[in-house]
């Protein structure tokens, strides 16, 4: 997720934005996380439905496009996903507050929302006509999200990230992903490769 997190913010179009983006400017991660089976909640293992909580990383611009940018989002993320073993709810009143989604709607166009997960298995999913050849999330596009799913073609480990940008950020953002692969083969070994 920081990767293509990192090679969005850098592939971004000034053209085609509404402000153009200062390095001081907040670039936010949001995703859910599930918390049924954190230690301070006691859901029962016989319930059916979501606990999630929603996860919110802030970085400013210079830390994501800097030298070390994808080691800052790394860091940041885990952090947020280290607090979940705490409290898990912790702020849930103030997250789902008006104030919060007003804050959240100011900043919109710099806001990366992760949808889907690699643990949700949708390729092993059968509804008696055989598993999907391919599963995409909609409206990834209005949402400016990065889909996640499991690898179609049975990958151990694999994941499948989906965005929807404009021709000429993909290119932009394809440029910027290979020479970060490139980097990160140089400096990472390959076992730890699969867990960036």
């Amino acid at each position: 997720c920081s990767l293509i997190w990192v090679c969005k913010v850098k592939s971004k179009d000034p053209d085609t934005e509404v402000t153009d983006p200062k390095d001081d400017d907040s670039y936010c991660l949001t995703f859910l996380a599930d918390c049924r089976n954190r230690s301070k909640l006691s859901v029962p293992s016989t319930y059916f439905g979501n606990c999630l909580t929603i996860c919110h990383v802030e970085l400013q611009k210079e830390k994501l496009v800097g030298e070390n940018g994808i080691l800052e989002a790394v860091s940041a993320i885990g952090g947020e996903v280290r607090g979940l073993r705490g409290d898990p709810l912790k702020g849930f009143e103030w997250i789902v507050s008006g104030r919060r989604r007003r804050e959240l709607g100011r900043q919109s166009q710099h806001v990366m929302i992760i949808a889907g997960s690699p643990k949700l298995n949708v390729y092993e999913t059968d509804f008696g006509w055989g598993r999907p050849k391919m599963s995409e999330i909609l409206h990834a596009d209005d949402a400016g999200a990065m889909c996640l799913s499991d690898c179609r073609n049975q990958e151990r480990g694999g994941i499948e990230v989906g965005l929807a940008l404009s021709a000429i950020q993909m290119k932009k953002f394809n440029a910027i992903l290979d020479e970060q692969l490139g980097d990160i083969d140089i400096v990472v070994p390959h076992r730890i490769l699969n867990t960036i």
